[in-house]
């Protein structure tokens, strides 16, 4: 059934500000066709009924809204929330009047349970007195597992183990025993530790209260006005500017005049919009409603801030770990002529462009099952192989990652992508050398792989090789500049924003006291 996708686009835009464009057009798509064959409505009967009955409307969103997100996400927004802002509430309330927090957006509860519990170990038992925890979103299915807060072990990538062990009991799935602590199950058990289902602790749970809420038309209930804290995180990247605007008008009513507002680093540039005041603190971008406090400053006019590097205490010694002498296995012998076995894919109907844009629309889960069917079906998929890798370090299983990468490597020595893929491994992992080296492969082979070029750049600049980090932020912008977003790369996703990018490096650049007019970069430059 072919279906015109306008009226529904239209429809769901001026309902919840969501836009479907090509890049995401085909979760629209499946979840029309869905819901049409459930229902067994025409596509113009199903229209008509989105547009009286809300519960239907609701049910569709919820299939259209992507509800990534895992625990400590952006780890260096939440350390500044604890350690600056909220104290700050704190003494202007002289301690008397608990804090307002509201994560709008929420999802499954990840990140506004991530808050409670880093409060809770600065403030301890007293943050019930202390701050009132709320969080809101559209999409009710996902709220309800909020409210469960349970979570399985994908949840949890990237975060150190001792949050699981002091504020979850873990269980088996399907009715197993409930395990403290570790949570280790008996030697007989067959689950694996991916199988564990992470339950929060009750006086963390209950510390939330959970709400269906659309920003655009929903009126906003007394609950969600007087915030001070209100996080609004990777979710106006599914809007367009004229719905960014219209929301943070209605964030602006619903903040006290002191009130703070923190998006996703990569949103800065798209929400700064005059509503709010963009400011810069620590190298933490942040919009306030009209004051600034003392310790910021007005952020520049540039474009926003990159997620950081997860807080890189670069190491200057590769650690010592044990994945990195597991054995690698022998490569297969590359195909003839480089090329790529793809007949048993069209036998069997697998795409990989189709698990390329599983990974566009972050649908993680989904990419990585259809990336191990392809490479059963041929486990010399270079492009496979890639991709899978760099779904693996997106969930922090870095050797397994590395191994992937390794093995493409051996059959395509020239492979830009695996090079690229190694460093950002070695880099979370705090193997600086190992990084450099892996990133500067990539650059002799491409010099115009930007990401390659902007990961050393950070690499020199955490390690205080100010002139390195120096030049490579100029040559990173005039890539941007001259070139566009060619990275170089052919399979994976370069993992860095373009405009983003741009902007952190003429940032740093500032900072170092660089002038711009030496590469041509103006402040108002698009992406």
């Amino acid at each position: 059934m072919t279906l015109d996708l306008a009226p529904f686009k239209s429809l769901i835009k001026n309902g919840c500000g969501l836009i479907f464009e090509s890049s995401n057009e085909a979760n629209l798509v499946r979840a029309l066709h869905e819901r049409l064959g459930l229902l067994n409505l025409s596509p113009q009967r199903y229209l008509d009924c989105l547009r009286t009955n809300d519960q239907e409307f609701r049910e569709l969103v919820n299939r259209l809204t992507i509800n990534e997100t895992f625990f400590f996400r952006e780890p260096e927004q939440i350390r500044f929330l604890v350690e600056r802002i909220a104290p700050r509430h704190l003494t202007k309330r002289q301690w008397l009047t608990p804090v307002r927090i509201l994560s709008m957006g929420c999802s499954s509860g990840e990140e506004i349970y991530s808050l409670v519990m880093a409060l809770k170990e600065r403030h301890g038992e007293g943050i019930g007195a202390l701050f009132t925890f709320a969080g809101c979103d559209i999409d009710s299915t996902i709220l309800a597992k909020a409210r469960r807060g349970c979570y399985t072990e994908f949840s949890f990538r990237g975060v150190e183990p001792h949050w699981r062990d002091r504020y979850f009991t873990v269980e088996l799935p399907k009715g197993g025993p409930r395990l403290g602590g570790e949570g280790v199950p008996p030697p007989s058990c067959k689950f694996t530790s991916q199988d564990k289902i992470h339950c929060l602790h009750d006086r963390i749970r209950r510390a939330v209260t959970f709400h269906e809420f659309n920003v655009l038309t929903d009126p906003i209930p007394p609950l969600f006005q007087g915030i001070d804290i209100l996080l609004f995180r990777n979710v106006s990247i599914y809007f367009d500017t004229p719905t960014r605007l219209a929301v943070l008008r209605r964030i602006a009513s619903m903040l006290n005049d002191d009130g703070v507002l923190i998006v996703a680093a990569s949103e800065t540039l798209a929400n700064d919009l005059g509503v709010l005041h963009l400011v810069e603190e620590e190298g933490v971008f942040f919009f306030t409603k009209s004051t600034f406090p003392k310790e910021a400053r007005p952020a520049p006019s540039l474009e926003p801030s990159l997620p950081h590097t997860p807080s890189l205490e670069i190491n200057r010694t590769p650690a010592n770990d044990p994945a990195l002498s597991c054995p690698l296995p022998a490569p297969e012998p590359a195909p003839p002529d480089g090329a790529i076995h793809e007949a048993g894919f069209e036998r069997s109907g697998l795409d990989f462009d189709q698990a390329r844009r599983l990974v566009d629309e972050k649908r993680h889960d989904e990419a990585r099952a259809l990336l191990d069917a392809l490479l059963a079906i041929d486990p010399g998929h270079v492009g496979a192989s890639l991709l899978k890798a760099h779904l693996l370090i997106e969930r922090r299983e870095f050797a397994q990652a590395e191994i992937m990468a390794r093995m493409a490597l051996a059959r395509h020595p020239e492979s830009i992508d695996a090079l690229l893929l190694l460093g950002v491994a070695a880099k979370w992992r705090k193997q600086t050398d190992e990084a450099i080296l892996w990133f500067k492969q990539a650059v002799y082979r491409a010099h115009h792989c930007w990401p390659a070029q902007y990961h050393l750049a950070e690499l020199h600049r955490f390690g205080n090789e100010i002139e390195r980090a120096r030049h490579g932020y100029r040559v990173v912008l005039q890539l941007l500049t001259e070139g566009g977003n060619d990275s170089g790369l052919q399979y994976v996703p370069p993992g860095l924003p373009l405009s983003e990018v741009r902007f952190l490096s003429a940032h740093q650049l500032e900072k170092m006291h660089a002038p711009r007019s030496q590469f041509g970069v103006m402040a108002n430059d698009g992406p």
